[in-house]
Formats: C-alpha cells, sequence, structure tokens
C-alpha cells in the first residue's frame, strides 16, 4: 500500500505521538520511515547574526538531533527501516519538498496549536501540509500522550466521489492491517435542500453508497457499519466520531461538488482543523 513515510518531527509530546503511528504503520506494512527536522527560518532571531541568534540557532538543531535521535531509537527498536535528514526553512514548503525528494507515498505528521523553538508543526502547518500534498497526510491531533496508538475502529467519511472511493481503500486495506472495525459514514449535505425530492434523492444516494460499502466489507472479511445522516458534513463527521469513539478518521479531500457531493476539499480541512484525533486524508487517485 505504501513503501514510504516521511515523519516531520519538532521534540514535541505531539510529533511524539505521531512518531509512533508512524513507525506502527510502517511497521504493519513493511515501509521504512524518512524522519525530517526543519529549522524553522521563520521563528524570530533563530537565524539573526550575534550572540542571541548563534545560541537560539545552537538550541534548535540541538532539539532537532533530539527528536531524530529519539525516533531512530525507536524504529531500530520496532524493526522499521529509518533514515533522516535536517533542512532550513519554511515548514510547510520544506515538508512538501521532502515529498517529492524521498519518493514518499504517506506523510504522517503531530499538530499543536502554538509553535515553539524548532518546534513547527503548529496547526497552520498540517492544514497547509494536508491540503497540497500529492500524497496521504495523516495528522495526529488530540490529547498528548505518550501511549501506543491504537487502531481498532476507522471511520470512513464517504460521498460516493472518486477521492471517497481511494479513501475507502486506504480504510480498508488499515483495517485488515490491524483488525479493525470501518464506520462508514454518509451526510446528506442540508445546505442544498432540507426536504422534497432534492434530499429524498440525495438520501437514497447513501444508501446506495453505504450499501456498497458493506458489501465490501462483507467480501474482504472487515467489519463494516453504516450510518446516514443530515446536516453539515464537517460538524456531523466530528459528532459521529466522538459518539463512537473512533481512533482515526478517513476521507478524500479535493472531491467536486455535486447534487451527489459532498465538499470534501473545505470539508476536510474543516475536519483537520478542528479534530480531536488522527485524521488521514486522501486524494483522488484514477488508477485506484
Amino acid at each position: 500500500m505504501f513503501d514510504r513515510v516521511l515523519l516531520p518531527v519538532d521534540g514535541s509530546v505531539e510529533s511524539r505521538r505521531a512518531a509512533g503511528y508512524a513507525l506502527a504503520l510502517a511497521g504493519a506494512f513493511d515501509a521504512s520511515v524518512h524522519a525530517l527536522a526543519v529549522l524553522d527560518s521563520e521563528v524570530p532571531d533563530v537565524f539573526e547574526e550575534g550572540p542571541t541568534g548563534e545560541r537560539d540557532a545552537a538550541a534548535a538543531r540541538t532539539t532537532a538531533r533530539a527528536a531524530l535521535d529519539a525516533v531512530g531509537e525507536h524504529a531500530a527498536a520496532a524493526g522499521v527501516r529509518a533514515t533522516e535528514s535536517v533542512v532550513v526553512g519554511h515548514p510547510t514548503e520544506a515538508i512538501l519538498d521532502a515529498v517529492d525528494a524521498n519518493a514518499v507515498d504517506l506523510v504522517v505528521l503531530g499538530a499543536h496549536r502554538r509553535g515553539r523553538l524548532a518546534r513547527f508543526l503548529r496547526r497552520s502547518v498540517a492544514e497547509g501540509v494536508a491540503r497540497h500534498a500529492p500524497v496521504p497526510v495523516l495528522t495526529v491531533a488530540g490529547p498528548a500522550t505518550d501511549e501506543p496508538p491504537a487502531l481498532g475502529r476507522i471511520l470512513l467519511a464517504t460521498d460516493g466521489s472518486e477521492s471517497a472511493r481511494t479513501a475507502r481503500r486506504w480504510a480498508f486495506e488499515l483495517a485488515r492491517a490491524f483488525g479493525a472495525t470501518v464506520s462508514a459514514l454518509y451526510v446528506v449535505e442540508t445546505r442544498l435542500g432540507s426536504s422534497g425530492v432534492l434530499r429524498q434523492l440525495l438520501e437514497r444516494r447513501g444508501e446506495g453508497i453505504t450499501r456498497e460499502i458493506r458489501v465490501r466489507g462483507a467480501r474482504t472479511g472487515v467489519p463494516v457499519d453504516t450510518a446516514i445522516r443530515a446536516g453539515d458534513p464537517a460538524r456531523e463527521i466530528r459528532a459521529f466520531a466522538a459518539e463512537r469513539g473512533v481512533d482515526v478518521v478517513v476521507l478524500g479531500t479535493h472531491g467536486r461538488m455535486g447534487l451527489d457531493r459532498l465538499m470534501m476539499g473545505s470539508v476536510a480541512a474543516t475536519v483537520v482543523r478542528e479534530a480531536d484525533r488522527p485524521v488521514l486524508t486522501v486524494r483522488p487517485n484514477p488508477g485506484a
């Protein structure tokens, strides 16, 4: 499914939690991990000339080195192949450049709300990477913890679009690898009409899509349950995830808008921005 995982690190607890997911995924799919530390060129005074700038730059490099060493140690203990690099630049741009330079298939990164010296994985960076990366991105949000990752229940948010079908493939592959249950959710977009013929068309569309997912689950041996709700898609996805206690949300992004489509681009961005648990965003893949 994937061969190389990019793991941006910054020494924070959120970054360490993301590393746990990256190593667990790499181990399950026999992939390698490339750990990336970015010395944020936009952090004030870090690269200014003089004693203060030199001191801050040294501290940034020390933090980066410690974060990379920790990933290397955990990768070795888990039997996962790992490489590393340190770059200077804008975090989002540096991560996207590393995707191309290292033939990456999946990005796994933590996100916290406030950036600090050498700790660049702000929500805005995670959102930018999820929006622009040409590969799937797992944004690891949620309470800071060093507990091992859980992947027992996967929420697949679907609208039947091309990107949603690609996301479905990822959700089922993850479920098979970790023995997880897939909960598929179709949301009737009420902004397109709350009653009448249009509403009935959307509901029937949802029934067909969720039925197809149940059939796929039966054929592949993956436990599946489905639900259809009406409302704002991003809000319903978050509410459903909380109610079911799902471990990760999987959804497509950059889908097309139509009578039977969610606005998956904006929905995905909102879910990533406000998530309290890991979110895997997947672009459409015509070759899947």
